[in-house]
């Protein structure tokens, strides 16, 4: 089933995954939630899941108050999140 929410949070989770493997967002880099939000002009709680998704793959850390902090990735981080991308593809 079609969900506009749903594709709009994978656009949100592509988007910021992009810019950290590509290092557009240096680590250490701090976001906060309802600034992006605001950014994107989509609903707080979508960058919040989509923060959180971030946090499940490795490239981010949560912080509290809606916050996030861009981790430093190793080769090995970003290979295995590369291959779990190409895998799920297939």
């Amino acid at each position: 089933m079609y969900s506009p929410l749903a594709n709009r949070m994978d656009l949100v989770v592509h988007r910021y995954r992009e810019a950290v493997v590509t290092k557009r967002l240096a680590p250490g880099t701090e976001l906060v939630s309802a600034e992006e939000a605001a950014t994107l002009n989509v609903p707080v709680s979508l960058v919040r899941n989509a923060f959180r998704q971030l946090a499940s793959m490795g490239l981010v850390e949560l912080l509290p108050q809606g916050r996030v902090r861009v981790k430093t990735n190793n080769i090995q981080s970003l290979q295995a999140l590369e291959y779990g991308h190409t895998r799920r593809r297939a």
